[in-house]
């Protein structure tokens, strides 16, 4: 069974200090400007983790780099896998996400390699799924759709 994910279009790194981390990639590499957004309820639902209902909440902020996102996360609270790899690991890489708007099928073959998901929720239109992989490619799988009509942000950075 192969999988045929032709383009990563998002890397995430988790954070311990989301401004820090947006003013340092600006005022460095000229990163940005970043779309920041929390995600927490009622933005974010039918929110899990490991496969039972969770409440969470954690920022984020997404950056164009080509046609690559970059997003940086930052816990805020509640039990997530951002602060457990923060615990484990500290601040670095946590996932590389692939968009797919047959995301049913795509979680089934993974299910099927015994591959589950580890975390997931729903933000406007769009869901996404933080897949187990972590053990067999050294890094976490997201899968996201992309149907559109996604929040507009709070913010962004630089103002």
């Amino acid at each position: 069974m192969t999988f045929n994910f032709t383009k990563v279009s998002q890397v995430g790194i988790v954070v311990r200090d989301l401004e820090k981390s947006m003013k340092c990639y600006w005022e460095e590499f000229k990163i940005g400007p970043w779309k920041v957004w929390t995600f927490a309820p009622p933005v974010t639902r039918e929110t899990t983790l490991y496969g039972k209902p969770a409440q969470h909440a954690f920022r984020i902020a997404e950056a164009m780099v080509g046609d690559l996102c970059l997003e940086l996360i930052e816990h805020l609270e509640g039990e997530t896998i951002h602060k457990e790899f923060l615990n484990k690991r500290g601040e670095g890489l946590h996932h590389i996400q692939y968009m797919t708007n047959d995301i049913e099928p795509a979680l089934e073959r993974f299910k099927k390699l015994g591959i589950g998901v580890i975390q997931s929720g729903k933000v406007a239109k769009d869901s996404y799924y933080y897949l187990d992989t972590e053990s067999r490619f050294g890094i976490i799988v997201e899968l996201a759709t992309n149907f559109g009509g996604f929040i507009p942000p709070e913010r962004t950075y630089p103002p």
